[in-house]
C-alpha cells in the first residue's frame, strides 16, 4: 500500500472560479446559451461569471466548483466554498445552487462567486452600480451583487477582481475557459462530482513528484471536503498527458497516488483517446493532529560551518522518540531519532548531517491513531542561488553562491511561459560539481515567464519544502485609484524596491509637471504615492521606462465621484434627478436615457456644469429604466452614475396561509403597460435560468390602480419577483420581491447597551405575525405593542440583555411558526493577534468582557480549515493568550463567539 502525499488539496492550492469557452460578447444570458459543454444548469450559471486569467490580471492556477444544493452545512466542501457562503449575511445556503472558489497567488487574493435562486445581497457600502449589478466594499472585500449570483473578493486588488466579473457577466471581458477544451472535458467527465478542481498546469501545485514533462494538466473530483475521509471514499481523476507523453499504468498509479490526500487501496483506470479517467478507493490518511501531539517547541537551524541541521527543543513536553519520524530528502531516515535519545526534551539537539542541497522534517506520528504533526522542516541551500534578469535581452541567470561543493544531478530546472512548461538544461548539464560562482543562463525568458529550481526528491512528507528558486519575470505590478480626500494615489504592490526615476506619470499623453521622483526616492512593497488630483475625465498613465521601450503598467481615467439621487412622482409621472453630492461634472460628458432613448431634456439644456443641489425632472411612465451616465471622447466605455426603475415600489402583495395563494398588487397612479413586468416563481434548490410569465399581461391591457393576479399553491418558502422586461423578453431587474415567509426580516443593533430589533422585510406585515424570544421567552416587548403594521425601518426598543443571550424572531403565521431571524448577544472585548516567524499564532485578551473559554473559536485562514477552540473549559480574561502553531502563513486571523459573531479580525499581508 503505497502512502499518501498528505498535502491538504484545499490550503495549499490556488483556487479560482471558472468561465466559458468561446464567449467573446453579449449577455449574461447570451453566455448561458452559448456554452458547449454538458454540466447542470446551475454549474453552468457559476462558471459563466468567472474572468480569465487576462481579464482579472491574477495567475488563477485550479478552478474549483461546488454544486452545494444538497449541502446542510456550510463547511461540508471545506474553507473555499464555506468562505464564499458565509460573505453574504443575506443569504441562506438553500438559495445557492453552486459556488465557485478562487485564489491567486500573484497579486494575492481570493475570488469567489455564488449561483442559485436568490434576491440580490446588499453586503458592504455601496460604491456602484453597473446594469444590474450592485458594487460595494467592506472592510478588505470587494462585493458584485445581483438577483441570483454574487461575487466576492477580497486580497491586494480586489475591487478588480469583482469588476472582472462584472465584465465577464456583461459580455464585455474573456471567461476562465475561453480555449480551454481541457477543463471542458474535465468538469463534463466529473459533471456527477459535487466538488471538482481543474488545474491547468501541475507545476506549483505542491505536487515536486510529478513531472510537468508527463502531465500537463489534471482535474479531480470529490463527493465531500478532500481533507475530510471518515473511513473510504471513492474519488475520480482526469489526467492530461504532456506531448509526446504516454501514461503507462505504473506511472498513473504515481501519479494518483500523489495527487490523493487519502491512502489508495483500489484503482481502475480507463483510458479514451489521449485521457487517462481513473476511479480510486482511498482509505483516510493521517490527521495532522496538534492536539494530540506533545506540546514541545522545536525550531531546525543550519550550521553551514559543520554541514549539518539542528533540530533543538526548546521548551515544552518530551517526545517519546518511537514517535519521531525523521525525513530526509523525501524518505524515511534509517537513523532515526530513537537512534539518539529515549526521549527528545527541552535542551536536547537532534543533528543531521546533511549535504549544501537538502530538505530535512521532523515530525511526531501515531501509528495507532493514524495522526502526525510536523513540528519542523528545513530547506537547506535556498540562500545559495543568486538571480539576475536582463530585462531587454530575456535572459536570465542562475548562480551558486554556495561555500560547499554540491551535487548539481540533484536539481531540476523549469521554465513556464502561459500554459506550456518545459524542463531545461540545468547545472549537471554544464558541472560534475558545482562549486561558488558557477553559473548558467536561459535565454527567452520574457514578461510573464517563470523559472524555478527545485530539489529533484520524493514529496514525502507533506509539504517538505523542495523548491530553492522561484522566479517571474513581470513589470512592476502598481495600481492608480482616486479617491474624494486624497486625491489620485499610485499603490504599489510589486516584490522589489525600485528606484522611484524609473517611473513616468503621463497626464493625457504628455509628461506630468509633478513625477513619481519629486515625492519619493523609492518605492517599496505596499507603499502608496499621492499624486494629487487632476480635472474630471483626465487620462493618466504610467510607464515603467527601465526596458528600451517604456512600458505602460497602469492607467485611470478621472471619473467623477458623485452621489446621484433619481425619484418618481407617480402622481405626475416624472422623475426628478438630483445631485446630491461630489463633483461637479461637465454637463457635455452626460447622457440621461429613459427606456434606452435619450430624454428631450438633457443637463447640458439646464446647466453648464451639473453640482451639487442641481436637479432637472423629465416625464417617464411607470416601469421603464432611468439613467444618467458619464463618459468622455475616446474612452473605451461610459460609466453610470445613477439608475432607478420608475414605479418599482408601486407593489404590494399578501399570503393566504389557509389557501395557499399569493395576490399581487399594482398600487401605482399612472396607467402601466402590463407587457413590461414578468413574474417569476422560485421553488427552493431549484436551478435553472427561470424565465418571467406574462401574468399581469395575460390578466390586464392596461395596469390601472388596484388591479391585481393571483398566484395559486404557493409554497412558504417560495420565491415570488415581479421583473422588469427588455426588448427583447428577457428580464433585466427584478422590481419587487416577496416570499410568504419574511426573509432576515429582522437585524439587530447595540445602543448605549439597549438592543434595538429593526425591520428589514420589504413588504409591510402586520406586525402580530411575529413573536420575540430570547432563550425560549417571549420578550417583555413585542412588536404588535409597537405597531399594527410593520414598514421597512420601524424599529422594536427591546431593552437589555446578558452576553450571551440568544434572540430570535418567530414568523407565527402558519400552524408551526418558523424563525425568521436570530442574533446572539456579543461581549465587548478587544484582542491582539500576533504571528512570528516560528509560525506560532498568539491570541492575546486585551480587556473588556470575561468569556466562557469554549464560546470562543480562532480562525485562522487559509493556514487551517478547521476552527480552533480557545479552550473547553474556563474563562478568558485581560492577559490570557492562545498559542496556536501553524504549517502556513495565515493571511486572515478571526477571533469568533459562539462560531457566529467575530469579535476581532486581523489581515496579515505578505
Amino acid at each position: 500500500m503505497k502512502r499518501p502525499s498528505r498535502r491538504g488539496f484545499l490550503a495549499g492550492s490556488a483556487v479560482t472560479a471558472v468561465g466559458f469557452a468561446g464567449i467573446t460578447g453579449g449577455s449574461y444570458a447570451q453566455q448561458l446559451e452559448s456554452l458547449d459543454i454538458d454540466v447542470p444548469d446551475g454549474a453552468s450559471n457559476a462558471l459563466a461569471l468567472v474572468p480569465s486569467q487576462s481579464t482579472a490580471d491574477a495567475d488563477f492556477r485550479m478552478v474549483l466548483l461546488a454544486d452545494v444544493t444538497e449541502v446542510d452545512d456550510e463547511d461540508e466542501y471545506g474553507y473555499e466554498v464555506r468562505d464564499v457562503l458565509r460573505s453574504f449575511d443575506d443569504l441562506e445556503v438553500g438559495d445557492v445552487s453552486h459556488v465557485a472558489a478562487g485564489h491567486s497567488m500573484d497579486p494575492y487574493g481570493r475570488l469567489g462567486v455564488a449561483a442559485g435562486s436568490f434576491d440580490r445581497p446588499t453586503p458592504g457600502e455601496e460604491t456602484d452600480e453597473e446594469d444590474d449589478w450592485r458594487l460595494a466594499e467592506a472592510n478588505d472585500r470587494a462585493y458584485a451583487t445581483a438577483d441570483d449570483r454574487a461575487a466576492v473578493a477580497h486580497g491586494e486588488e480586489a475591487a478588480a477582481l469583482t469588476n472582472a466579473t462584472v465584465d465577464v457577466a456583461a459580455g464585455d471581458a474573456e471567461p476562465f475557459l475561453a480555449g480551454r477544451e481541457d477543463a471542458a472535458t474535465a468538469f463534463e467527465l466529473l459533471a456527477d462530482q459535487p466538488l471538482v478542481y481543474f488545474a491547468e498546469s501541475v507545476e506549483e501545485m505542491g505536487f515536486p513528484g510529478i513531472d510537468s514533462d508527463t502531465l500537463e494538466a489534471f482535474a479531480a473530483g470529490f463527493a465531500g471536503d478532500p481533507n475530510l475521509i471518515e473511513e473510504t471514499a471513492e474519488n475520480r481523476y482526469v489526467l492530461f498527458p504532456a506531448d509526446g507523453s504516454e501514461l503507462d499504468d505504473e506511472t498513473v498509479e504515481e501519479i494518483v497516488t500523489e495527487l490523493e490526500t487519502g491512502i489508495v487501496v483500489e484503482m481502475d483506470v480507463d483510458r479514451e483517446d489521449d485521457l487517462v479517467h481513473t476511479t480510486v478507493v482511498a482509505e483516510a490518511p493521517p490527521e495532522r493532529d496538534r492536539e494530540a501531539a506533545p506540546d514541545a517547541q522545536i525550531v531546525a537551524e543550519v550550521d553551514h560551518d559543520e554541514e549539518v541541521v539542528v533540530f533543538r527543543h526548546r521548551g515544552g513536553e518530551a517526545i517519546d522518540t518511537d514517535d519521531l519520524e525523521l525525513w530526509h530528502d523525501g524518505n524515511l531516515s534509517d537513523d532515526g531519532p530513537a537512534d539518539a535519545f529515549d526521549v527528545f526534551e527541552e535542551g536536547d539537539e537532534l543533528t543531521v548531517a546533511t549535504d549544501p542541497l537538502a530538505t530535512v522534517t521532523l515530525r511526531w506520528f501515531d501509528e495507532e491513531a493514524n495522526a502526525f504533526y510536523t513540528y519542523d522542516s528545513y530547506l537547506v541551500g535556498r540562500d545559495s542561488f543568486e538571480v539576475d534578469h536582463e530585462f531587454d535581452a530575456e535572459r536570465l541567470a542562475l548562480e551558486y553562491v554556495g561555500d560547499r561543493e554540491a551535487d548539481p544531478s540533484k536539481l531540476i530546472l523549469q521554465s513556464y511561459s502561459g500554459v506550456d512548461v518545459g524542463s531545461l538544461d540545468g547545472f549537471a548539464d554544464q558541472y560534475d560539481t558545482l562549486t561558488a560562482g558557477d553559473a548558467i543562463t536561459v535565454d527567452g525568458v520574457g514578461v510573464d515567464d517563470r523559472v524555478s529550481l527545485q530539489l529533484d526528491v520524493p514529496n514525502k512528507p507533506r509539504r517538505s519544502p523542495t523548491q530553492l528558486v522561484s522566479h517571474r519575470v513581470r513589470p512592476p505590478r502598481l495600481f492608480l485609484r482616486r479617491y474624494r480626500e486624497r486625491g489620485v494615489v499610485a499603490q504599489y504592490h510589486d516584490e522589489h524596491e525600485r528606484d522611484a526615476a524609473a517611473f513616468r506619470l503621463l497626464v493625457n499623453d504628455q509628461k506630468a509637471e509633478t513625477q513619481f521622483e519629486d515625492l519619493t526616492d523609492n518605492l517599496n512593497p505596499g507603499d502608496e504615492v499621492e499624486l494629487g488630483d487632476y480635472d474630471i475625465g483626465t487620462t493618466l498613465t504610467v510607464e515603467w521606462t527601465e526596458p528600451d521601450e517604456p512600458m505602460e503598467i497602469g492607467d485611470l481615467i478621472v471619473r467623477p465621484n458623485v452621489r446621484v439621487d433619481m425619484e418618481y412622482d407617480a402622481d405626475d409621472g416624472e422623475v426628478t434627478i438630483g445631485h446630491n453630492e461630489g463633483d461637479a461634472v461637465d454637463v457635455g460628458d452626460l447622457e440621461l436615457r429613459v427606456g434606452g432613448d435619450m430624454t428631450d431634456v438633457q443637463p447640458a439644456d439646464e446647466y453648464d456644469r451639473f453640482e451639487p443641489g442641481d436637479e432637472l425632472t423629465v416625464e417617464a411612465e411607470p416601469f421603464v429604466e432611468v439613467t444618467l451616465a458619464w463618459s468622455v471622447e475616446d474612452a473605451d466605455r461610459e460609466y453610470t452614475l445613477g439608475r432607478t426603475v420608475t414605479a418599482a415600489d408601486r407593489f404590494e402583495a399578501a399570503y393566504d396561509a389557509d389557501s395557499a395563494e399569493v395576490e399581487l398588487a399594482y398600487t401605482g397612479e399612472q396607467q402601466a403597460d402590463p407587457e413590461r413586468l414578468g413574474v417569476v416563481r422560485r421553488v427552493p434548490e431549484s436551478t435553472g435560468v427561470h424565465e418571467p410569465q406574462p401574468l399581469f399581461a395575460e390578466e390586464h391591457d392596461t395596469l390601472t390602480t388596484g388591479d391585481t393576479v393571483v398566484l395559486g399553491d404557493v409554497d412558504v418558502d417560495e420565491r415570488i419577483n415581479v421583473v422588469l422586461n427588455d426588448d427583447e423578453g428577457r428580464y433585466r431587474h427584478h422590481i419587487f420581491n416577496f416570499t410568504p415567509k419574511p426573509r432576515f426580516a429582522f437585524s439587530f443593533e447595540s445602543r448605549e447597551g439597549e438592543i434595538v430589533a429593526v425591520y428589514r422585510d420589504e413588504v409591510a406585515r402586520s406586525a402580530d405575525a411575529f413573536r420575540v424570544l430570547a432563550d425560549g421567552d417571549a420578550t417583555d416587548v413585542q412588536p404588535a405593542d409597537e405597531y399594527d403594521e410593520l414598514e421597512g425601518g420601524d424599529e422594536i426598543d427591546l431593552g437589555t440583555f446578558e452576553m450571551g443571550t440568544e434572540l430570535v424572531v418567530e414568523w407565527t403565521v402558519p400552524d408551526d411558526s418558523v424563525e425568521v431571524s436570530d442574533h446572539v448577544i456579543a461581549p465587548d472585548a478587544a484582542f491582539d493577534v500576533a504571528f512570528d516567524e516560528d509560525g506560532v499564532l498568539t491570541v492575546t485578551h486585551e480587556g473588556g468582557d470575561e468569556l466562557a473559554a469554549a464560546d470562543v473559536q480562532l480562525y485562522a485562514q487559509p493556514a487551517r480549515a478547521d476552527p480552533v477552540v480557545w479552550d473547553d473549559d474556563g474563562t478568558i480574561e485581560k492577559g490570557d493568550s492562545r498559542t496556536v502553531e501553524l504549517d502556513d502563513d495565515p493571511k486572515f486571523v478571526f477571533v469568533v463567539f459562539r462560531e457566529r459573531e467575530i469579535l476581532y479580525e486581523e489581515q496579515f499581508d505578505d
